[in-house]
């Protein structure tokens, strides 16, 4: 996952997965066929590990809008740290194999879907609470955050500085108002 996650899909050869892992060849291909089904296990076991821990933010009981801002702090704190470079290994792909793989396209979509159906929850969850106003449209927020976080993992993976991502997330957050 590490390998696709900083050189991408058509960058990271299956020798280079030998080389990082130790596992020989005959056993990636007897586990995963082929580099298609090897990528894809890798997002999945991103999708797993990865994202479901930030949306795990969006979905803890409290606030909501707290929630949204953590949301986007733990992703600058990430950029800045351990994650510096990196970006987001679902965007990198959606950027780099969407428009020519329909089954690639397909995967990455339905995390996208993901992000958005929690973002929208924890929204609607914070109308009903009252601290978001009740005539914003919950989904197109939604929308628009998952937008965001796509521009911000662009930019955390052109090692954007720390000052440019709080202007961003700060100006996101008053969509919230």
């Amino acid at each position: 996952m590490r390998l696709f996650w900083e050189r991408g899909y058509a960058a990271t050869s299956i020798q280079d997965v030998v080389d990082a892992t130790g596992v020989n060849r005959a056993s990636l291909y007897g586990t995963f066929g082929d580099k298609p089904r090897l990528f894809v296990a890798a997002i999945d076991h991103y999708v797993a590990k990865i994202s479901a821990q930030r949306l795990d933010i969006l979905r803890r009981a409290g606030p909501a809008k707290p929630a949204i801002r953590d949301y986007f702090e733990q992703m600058i704190a990430f950029a800045q740290g351990e994650g510096r470079g990196l970006g987001c290994l679902l965007t990198n792909a959606t950027v780099e194999l969407a428009p020519h793989d329909a089954a690639i396209a397909g995967t990455l979509r339905a995390s996208l879907e993901r992000v958005e159906a929690a973002f929208e929850a924890t929204i609607r969850m914070g109308q009903a609470q009252g601290e978001i106003p009740a005539h914003k449209d919950a989904r197109a927020l939604a929308r628009y955050f998952v937008t965001v976080i796509q521009g911000l993992r662009v930019l955390m993976r052109a090692r954007a500085d720390e000052s440019m991502l709080r202007d961003v997330v700060r100006t996101a957050l008053e969509a919230l108002a």
